[in-house]
């Protein structure tokens, strides 16, 4: 009857892609390019095996390292290592025989905690990161040495098990994270998640202005380890640090396996199933929180499945996580309950003294975004709650997008996969089939008594967040801790076909890759590569508008602030305190721009340029206004540039108060 069940799935998933007409979807020319790339880096790894006799899963490990060098670029990749090894020793010092992923996990924490705080103080300067970070590495660097050896020891180990399985999984994983690659180009990045980098790089100082950037005090830890790399890169590395949050993702979810029972084979295949989701692709490519939810999640989830430990430096470390998930994102926050909740059950209280240090510790790493929120708007988690807290930087109504109000119900995980784009940001199928194709499995957790727990746990979290919500995206943290115990029970069901099930899993999840989010199903992995890893070509098609931002930043300006006048492409972030947008990210400049439609000669939106001392205009040909163009000749602004019908405008000195 279990392997009934193990193979209804499957089933379920070729009836739906049949009766969903997904191959009318399908575009088959990305899962040519994916398969040039992994040929490449199979042909590459025979090539170095020949040499130097390495297994072939380390030199196709060794391939994606030198495409990441080549196309995230080599500075932001070494920054991030540095950052790394410097999160790592720190991390130590807690855990000094944990695994390295947790160690690092940990101290980056630790450092993004710390650094939240320190935001408003003009002290974030790329020299300060590189010192600290190359204090702690020259300090513990005996430790590390060790603990890096210790590292490839087991790497070693885990490749001669299976070592064809794992040149296939690394062969996958690499697959997943090639939008490592690509520029930062999405539109939440452009519109918000760049601003605080920017910021630091800028002026060395973060000041959030909620009146211009309505999230500007949303938790903000993922965004400030972004920045640390920046800064010590004096260059964006988004690229690089979201490949670091994906080795950690698959560290963590190896451990979890390992902690649920499984094999090395279905390890291997537990962390390959995850990267194959087209969703972790998407993530790869920006700068949303789900990407490091997912890893420190996942990490939590294994800490707690681990052998029963009530020690402080077991609670401490798990407060870390705790704290580190809430600073991530409040919904992340609130996914770490459960975990906690699992852990009190399973695990030792320490002494009412210690549980107050380990609440401290949490709640330090967690704190910095909500408390300065508090006290500069009233609004703990602006723009969210609102009609509770009333701020006056937003409406007195809970933020709330109606566009993912589908409606919670028996066939929503049917739905999100089959019918993806009423979900997501995405073409049918770009949500993966993971949920449909382990539907037994799934089941069988939860009656198998050594994985039920675990499992209500992980499906708890991944409900969570889709009961108000039924927004995909949310659903990927618990979708990733899943994986890990559905994998490890089909192994548990059948060994020997189990494998089989799952790498056509990653295949056919690799092969609708391309539907996980725009950039991707317009090939823009292979443009990357026709261009050598140059951003300009790949930026002219998609984000016009940050061209025209460097050209700005390289001319000596702007002398004012700079004006995105397009509300659906408001792509002003990287341009700091001096971004202005007329969206809904600014709800007084948005309420004003409205009372300025009203006037047809454009007297009110030259009034309004004035007022907002706007030294730069940024406009899209097709959505300008006639009234906004009079505005701009009748300022004397002159035009500098067009990019794919983007116009810079600056207006002379005169004009600004």
């Amino acid at each position: 009857m279990e392997r009934v069940l193990l193979w209804l799935g499957p089933a379920a998933v070729l009836a739906g892609l049949v009766s969903h007409r997904l191959w009318e979807q399908w575009p088959s020319g990305r899962l040519g390019d994916l398969l040039i790339l992994g040929l490449a880096a199979w042909g590459f790894a025979w090539l170095i095996a020949r040499i130097r006799r390495l297994p072939q899963a380390t030199g196709v490990a060794l391939f994606w390292l030198l495409a990441l060098l080549v196309f995230a670029g080599p500075v932001p990749v070494l920054a991030t290592s540095l950052l790394a090894l410097a999160a790592i020793a720190l991390g130590g010092l807690l855990l000094a025989r944990g695994p390295l992923a947790l160690q690092g996990l940990l101290g980056v924490l630790l450092l993004a905690g710390v650094a939240g705080w320190l935001l408003p103080l003009p002290v974030h300067r790329g020299w300060v990161y590189l010192l600290l970070c190359a204090a702690l590495v020259g300090w513990r660097w005996r430790w590390l040495a060790q603990t890096l050896r210790a590292t490839a020891a087991s790497w070693n180990e885990s490749v001669a098990a299976t070592p064809r399985l794992a040149a296939f999984c690394v062969i996958v994983i690499g697959l997943a994270a090639t939008s490592c690659w690509l520029p930062t180009m999405q539109d939440d990045d452009l519109a918000y998640h760049l601003r605080l980098p920017w910021q630091l790089r800028e002026q060395g100082f973060y000041a959030p202005a909620p009146q211009y950037q309505v999230w500007a005090l949303a938790p903000w830890l993922s965004d400030v380890v972004q920045s640390m790399a920046q800064l010590m890169a004096h260059a964006e590395a988004r690229g690089a640090v979201n490949a670091g949050w994906l080795l950690v993702l698959g560290c963590g979810l190896w451990r979890l396996s390992m902690h649920l029972g499984a094999s090395v084979a279905a390890r291997w295949l537990a962390v390959a199933t995850t990267m194959s989701l087209p969703l972790t692709t998407a993530l790869a490519g920006g700068m949303q929180t789900e990407l490091p939810s997912a890893a420190v999640l996942v990490w939590l989830f294994a800490w707690v499945a681990g052998p029963r430990d009530g020690s402080f430096r077991f609670w401490l470390v798990l407060a870390v996580l705790a704290g580190g998930l809430m600073a991530i994102k409040t919904t992340s926050g609130a996914m770490a309950v459960i975990p906690l909740l699992w852990a009190l059950f399973r695990h030792p209280w320490p002494s009412m003294p210690r549980i107050l240090v380990i609440v401290f510790v949490g709640a330090a790493i967690a704190g910095s975004s909500y408390a300065y929120a508090q006290m500069l708007t009233g609004n703990p988690v602006l723009p969210l709650f609102n009609a509770w807290f009333k701020s006056p930087y937003y409406a007195p109504t809970n933020f709330f997008d109606a566009r993912w109000q589908s409606g919670f119900g028996p066939s929503l995980f049917w739905d999100m996969s089959f019918d993806t784009n009423r979900y997501v940001e995405a073409e049918d199928g770009g949500g993966g089939f993971l949920l449909i194709t382990l539907a037994g499995p799934w089941l069988l957790a939860l009656l198998h008594r050594s994985t039920c727990v675990a499992t209500l746990a992980a499906t708890a979290v991944l409900l969570l967040p889709l009961v108000p919500l039924q927004y995909l995206r949310y659903a990927y943290p618990g979708m990733a801790v899943l994986s890990a115990i559905l994998v490890t029970t089909a192994f548990s069901v059948d060994a020997r076909r189990a494998p089989w099930l799952l790498a056509g899993l990653c295949v056919l999840h690799l092969a609708f890759q391309a539907n996980g989010h725009w950039t991707l199903r317009y090939g823009a992995i292979k443009q990357t590569v026709k261009a050598g890893g140059r951003d300009a070509p790949l930026l002219k098609r998609y984000a016009p508008e940050r061209l025209l931002a460097d050209r700005i930043r390289h001319e000596n300006g702007p002398a004012g602030n700079v004006l995105v006048l397009d509300t659906s492409k408001a792509f002003f972030a990287e341009f700091g305190t001096r971004g202005r947008t007329v969206s809904w990210y600014s709800p007084p400049l948005s309420a004003a721009a409205a009372g300025a439609a009203q006037d047809p000669k454009g007297r009110a939106w030259a009034a309004l340029l004035r007022r907002e001392n706007i030294s730069d205009v940024i406009l899209h040909g097709e959505t300008v206004t006639p009234a906004q163009r009079a505005a701009l000749l009748a300022s004397g602004a002159t035009q500098r540039a067009v990019v794919e019908k983007r116009e810079w405008w600056t207006l002379p000195s005169g004009t600004q108060p």
